[in-house]
Order: C-alpha cells, then structure tokens, then sequence
C-alpha cells in the first residue's frame, strides 16, 4: 500500500469535456496539440545511457548521429534496424520509458503547475487501472531473480478507493482521484522485496486543476508526455532545462 494522500473523485466527476477535446492521433509526433487550450507541447521521457543515467534524446542523437527534428520518433533518433531476425539500434544504453515521464522529470514539471495554480489546488488524476503497480498481485514479480519467492504485491490502493473512484474510458480505463496539486507527489504504491520495502513514485495517466486550466497527459504505450494550457506555462515548460520539449517546426 502507498503513503499517498489521494481519495475517490466525487461521483459525479465526469472527463467527458476532455474525451470529446483529444484528437485520435496525440502521441504521433506530429498530432501533439489540443484546440481546446491556447497551446501545447510534448515531453519526451528521458533515455538511460549504458550506466542507467537518464540522458535526453538530444544526446542520443549526438551519440548516434541522427537528427532530431519535430516529427522523430525514439528509433529515428536511436538508429533501430528491424530485419527478420533481429532488432539493432545505434544507442548502447536503453530506451524511453513509456508512459512515466519519471520522478525528476515529475518534479520539474509540478513546480510550474505548483507555480501556476498554487500547491492546494484542487485537481483531478486519471489512473490506468491495469497497470501491474495499481492491481498488484502474483503477476507483479522483479525480473532477473528466478529465487524471488515473496507473496503477491498488494494494490496500490485499500478496497475503499478501488471501490469507490469513478471509471472514465480516456484513451483506456482509468480512475478518478482527488487530492490537491501537492499531494502529486504522492502517488505511487510501496514495494516489498525479501526483508526490504521501498516507495515507487508514479505520474498519473491524467491531471487536470478543477478550473480545468492547464492539462497533463500520457499514455501506457507514449514516450512523451502531452502538456496544454495556457501559452506562458507551455512557454515556461519549454525554457526548462530539467525537461525537454519536442523541437518545434520552423514558424
């Protein structure tokens, strides 16, 4: 179980406002925008290099040689190779993480959503329910250890909230919490290995304030997270060093 502070939404939250604003084609590098807010922008997860340090795709492809443009995906930029026998790339160390932006990149981004609506902001989060951290269970193991023999890891949530949070379809089934800007940071579940147990964070799948001003957004198979708001927070994301946007096309 997690130390997160985060309860069911009310009943009555509904996402249908966000369902009909998505466009089918978000997370291909050319459809990162949503009409509905003034601007957006996308941020790529961070790669590890071949010592598990997170590295941005700008340094792959300086490694590699390949350019990164506003339409690469991460085989453009790695180099990948499919032939009939065997997938080959041009970086050694590993790729993107899907759907998790990660805990710096998480922590940079919350400081200007913190910054734009204050940390007590009232906020919704969607959260894929079938995702291994959520359920728990005997399927949930760590891999490269045949001798792990710890019973199933139990959900990231008690009954009550499982039972309670409003189901939504966005992009695919999630759950409905509550809880304000701050209490982002404490998502995630506590996992238990031999005689050790350790707090994983998570990003949520979705996050919007009450005054539906700003959104966040990712997906289990995305390796960037789409950011929308208003032009000066997508301007201020840009300009962050600890994040990297999407190159933009020339005006």
């Amino acid at each position: 179980m997690s130390l997160q502070h985060l309860q069911p939404a009310p009943p009555d939250t509904t996402a249908t406002w966000l369902t009909d604003a998505l466009p089918l084609d978000l997370f291909t590098p050319r459809g990162a925008t949503i009409d509905a807010f003034a601007a957006t922008t996308s941020l790529l997860h961070p790669a590890s290099d071949a010592d598990g340090v997170p590295v941005t795709w700008a340094q792959v492809a300086a490694h590699t040689g390949h350019l990164l443009h506003p339409t690469s995906t991460w085989d453009d930029v790695c180099g990948t190779v499919h032939t009939r026998r065997s997938t080959r790339n041009d970086w050694p160390g590993g790729a993107p993480d899907l759907g998790e932006l990660g805990e710096s990149g998480w922590d940079a981004l919350l400081s200007h959503l913190v910054r734009w609506s204050g940390p007590a902001a009232a906020c919704v989060l969607a959260v894929d329910e079938d995702l291994p951290w959520v359920r728990g269970g005997a399927h949930v193991g760590f891999y490269g250890d045949p001798y792990h023999a710890e019973p199933p890891q139990e959900p990231a949530f008690d009954a009550q909230v499982l039972t309670a949070a409003p189901r939504v379809q966005l992009l695919r089934t999630c759950l409905l919490l509550a809880g304000s800007l701050a209490a982002v940071r404490t998502l995630g579940r506590t996992w238990r290995y031999r005689d050790r147990h350790w707090f994983e964070r998570h990003g949520p799948t979705a996050l919007w304030p009450a005054d539906r001003s700003w959104l966040v957004l990712t997906d289990l198979d995305a390796d960037s997270t789409v950011v929308a708001g208003p032009r000066t927070l997508i301007d201020a994301l840009s300009a962050d060093a600890r994040l990297e946007t999407r190159p933009q096309p020339p005006a």
